[in-house]
């Protein structure tokens, strides 16, 4: 019987590093409508008894684009959920979900588990982060027959057929499993990475890397209806160049595209009444999601970076503030300067327009590691018949190295 699973679980709690700032020149290559070598989702969310306010899950898709063979990933599932500092049991966004319990502060945390998928020719699969896809739920996993003439054997491996003629099991999804979110409520992110020759640590830089292609769908349920928001996943290209100890160097000249210098946000003002309705009761909101490009996985270290934002609006006025991204930032723009939104350079009513653009840029870093940042964001729309839609964030140009080391 072939083994399923690796799925190793590894704790580390998010903390203040010295800054260093990678220099040189690179093209951001990192990519949402094409097959890559790295896929990254930014957010996923399970949060299915509503204890965040709405039920949520998160519908993954991960699809190999190789004509002809299988094709291996090796994933992390980033843990990013917090607990308040005064009850541990209850799980935190942001401090905003410990205030509103009176349970003190939203304390980060970072861990992830490890697992592999292995995908037939252009294949696609599917799962819901909270049930994951455990052992006989992959379409493709047998029992096989044995070679003639012993076709009326069934078997999974070679080993289970008589007289060596083997199994003919073809291309098949033996080897995989999917474990659900680590807990429930869940937000995080997911990184999988392509590999070959049967070994982890042997990322997949052949003739046939770029394979890998992703998307998302968080499902919030509403009481009558469901409302699901979808985005691509982030990929990064490899470049063939071989990789050494398992470093993965996202830069022009390294292992695999660099992560983009600038994320642009286009977005309308928290706040902003509907244009066409004119009903104050109907207000857009955003809510922005960042992740540090870069993670150390063999010791543990995850990534950190400081998020600048420079705001425009319509007027061309420009406003400024940042924020530390902590593993995972995720947060409702007019509450990334303030506890009061009302008083954000995200507010309509302070910017003075009902929308504009934000350019963010990661800076400072965990040595070795880089400052690069990818992200998604979700524009809501609120009233009586809520609905949301998730989008990718425009990327512009790169000045530095980003670094992803496994395990």
């Amino acid at each position: 019987m072939i083994s399923v699973v690796k799925a190793a679980t590894r704790w580390a709690f998010c903390a203040a590093a010295s800054v260093v700032i990678f220099a040189g020149i690179a093209s951001a290559r990192s990519t949402t409508n094409r097959p890559a070598s790295i896929v990254v989702w930014p957010k996923i969310v399970v949060d299915t008894t509503g204890a965040w306010g709405t039920p949520t899950d998160t519908k993954l898709m991960l699809s190999s684009t190789n004509p002809s063979g299988i094709k291996q990933a090796h994933c992390f599932y980033i843990n990013a959920t917090g607990h308040c500092s005064l009850n541990n049991a209850v799980a935190c966004r942001n401090s905003l979900d410990c205030s509103l319990r009176e349970a003190g502060e939203c304390v980060p945390s970072w861990s992830e588990t490890d697992f592999d998928v292995v995908l037939t020719q252009e294949q696609p699969l599917a799962w819901y982060a909270s049930d994951g896809l455990a052992r006989g739920q992959f379409p493709l996993e047998g029992p096989f027959r044995c070679n003639a003439p012993f076709n009326n054997f069934q078997c999974f491996t070679d080993a289970q057929c008589p007289n060596g003629v083997g199994c003919n099991s073809g291309q098949s999804n033996l080897g995989s499993a999917i474990p659900p979110a680590p807990e429930d409520p869940f937000i995080g992110a997911l990184v999988c990475v392509q590999y070959t020759g049967g070994s982890q640590s042997v990322p997949d830089q052949t003739a046939t890397r770029n394979r890998l292609y992703g998307d998302a769908t968080i499902v919030r349920l509403l009481e009558e209806q469901a409302d699901p928001a979808r985005y691509n996943a982030i990929g990064l290209e490899a470049s063939g160049q071989p990789v050494q100890d398992g470093r993965l160097v996202l830069a022009e000249g390294g292992n695999y595209a660099s992560c983009p210098g600038v994320l642009i946000l286009s977005h309308l003002f928290d706040g902003a009444v509907d244009p066409i309705s004119n009903t104050p009761a109907v207000q857009y909101g955003t809510e922005l999601t960042l992740v540090p490009c870069s993670n150390d996985f063999l010791t543990q270290t995850p990534g950190r970076a400081v998020a600048q934002f420079l705001v425009f609006n319509e007027f061309e006025q420009r406003f400024s503030t940042s924020r530390t991204v902590d593993c995972l930032f995720d947060s409702v723009l007019s509450r990334i300067d303030t506890r009061n939104p009302s008083r954000s350079i995200f507010s309509a009513g302070v910017a003075g327009s009902l929308a504009g653009q934000t350019r963010i840029r990661g800076v400072g870093g965990v040595p070795p590691l880089g400052s690069g940042l990818l992200g998604v964001a979700r524009a809501v729309l609120g009233g009586v018949a809520a609905s949301s839609a998730a989008y990718d964030l425009h990327q512009q140009g790169n000045a530095r190295s980003d670094l992803i080391i496994l395990p």
